[in-house]
């Protein structure tokens, strides 16, 4: 993939988009070559998963003359998810802030997982009972709390209109761009998400990123 060589770069924001990740890998790596930062300071790349998140890590490390050429070496690197760079922005600011947000995909997979007792004596949970019914231990409901943090963490990348409308208690998704109401098999979704941010927030109190703050 040709890139044009671009010169006085002035501060400003761009959108290159492609639904081939491969070409933005390449205009990516084309692009640290030609405007590489100072010493001692990082590149900080936003990707949407931490598989795409290592796969990147090993993709700039190609050798140069490789078939698809890299950087040579993958350093000075921050390569994060919008969630968390976004919490992160938050505490630069607001100072007060833990560490980590709530709503991260660790913190939300331990959380669901001392929830999901309280949950299942719930009629709208008996999906999630009936997967935990031969559980004899806590292996199998903390793997259904990682899949359901990361189900989660989905839609807080891909689905943010999603969980707005179920904290408010509106419980519709999208499809073929139409809000209609979610199927009652699937109405757990929403309850979960509510018992989540009421958990989270018990005054009431509406999350500081609600939809991109998990990771």
């Amino acid at each position: 993939m040709a890139v044009e060589t671009f010169s006085n770069i002035q501060p400003g924001f761009m959108v290159l988009h492609s639904n081939r990740i491969e070409n933005l890998r390449s205009l990516l790596v084309d692009w640290l070559r030609q405007h590489p930062l100072e010493p001692l300071e990082n590149e900080i790349l936003l990707v949407q998963s931490n598989g795409i998140a290592q796969w990147l890590k090993l993709s700039l490390a190609e050798n140069p003359d490789a078939q698809h050429p890299g950087c040579g070496i993958a350093a000075a690197l921050e390569i994060t998810l919008p969630g968390r760079y976004h919490w992160q922005a938050y505490r630069s600011v607001l100072g007060d802030l833990p560490t980590h947000s709530p709503y991260d995909k660790a913190q939300l997979t331990w959380r669901i997982f001392r929830l999901l007792p309280e949950l299942l004596e719930q009629p709208v949970f008996a999906a999630l009972k009936y997967f935990l019914a031969d559980s004899t231990d806590g292996r199998k409901r903390f793997q259904l709390a990682g899949r359901l943090a990361d189900l989660l963490d989905q839609y807080q990348v891909y689905r943010a209109d999603w969980l707005g409308k179920w904290a408010n208690g509106d419980d519709q998704y999208t499809h073929r761009e139409r809000w209609q109401e979610i199927p009652d098999s699937e109405h757990w979704q929403p309850a979960l998400w509510r018992r989540i941010v009421a958990d989270i927030q018990p005054d009431g109190a509406t999350p500081l990123d609600s939809h991109n703050a998990i990771d």
